[in-house]
């Protein structure tokens, strides 16, 4: 499993990890749903870092396909939501106290995050949003041995992020699933 225990706030923000799953080529759902893509290993992970984070970030569109629920007491669950529609489990998310429905400039979002570790969970939009913000530190990807087709977007859609090269932490295999852990190194600028 994955060693989280280096990841610490930083001093505007909270460390954030991107966790998503795609399709070897490159499709991030299949009939609106990314659970069909993984495995029980990948299931695993998501949830161990779920866990360890104290925030959740998602989109607003994310939560309505996922069928999102209210987190625990003790994490806080940021929708980031213009329309503020939430799915099926609108009121249950609403009537949460560790939920919150959020919209504006990301950087102020991010920005306004407690705890040290933000976990985000997509979507595509959001995701492009906070690459090309920089606000991203490490990314958790699994790639899945399917080729469903389709037109579903890719991990990341919306502006242009830099293209500098991240670093490979970690990278495993199971079932022919490749799960791969890259750090942003901080250390290049980002352009």
């Amino acid at each position: 499993m994955y060693d989280v225990s280096s990841r610490r706030r930083h001093l505007d923000r909270p460390w954030v990890a991107l966790t998503m799953i795609s399709a070897a080529d490159g499709a991030i759902a299949v009939n609106g749903y990314s659970a069909a893509l993984g495995n029980e290993t990948d299931r695993e992970i998501f949830l161990t870092l779920r866990r360890s984070a104290q925030t959740i970030l998602v989109g607003g569109e994310t939560v309505r396909s996922d069928a999102y629920s209210p987190v625990p007491d003790h994490q806080t669950l940021v929708i980031v939501s213009t329309s503020r529609e939430l799915g099926p489990n609108h009121d249950a998310l609403l009537q949460a106290p560790s939920t919150r429905v959020v919209s504006g400039l990301i950087t102020d979002i991010v920005g306004d995050l407690p705890g040290d570790v933000c976990v985000l969970e997509g979507g595509p939009s959001l995701n492009a949003q906070m690459l090309a913000a920089d606000l991203v530190d490490e990314v958790f990807l699994t790639v899945a041995p399917r080729f469903p087709a389709g037109t579903v977007g890719r991990l990341a859609h919306g502006p242009l992020a830099g293209l500098e090269p991240w670093d490979l932490a970690h990278i495993a295999e199971d079932q022919g699933f490749i799960f791969l852990r890259y750090l942003r190194n901080r250390d290049t600028p980002s352009t």
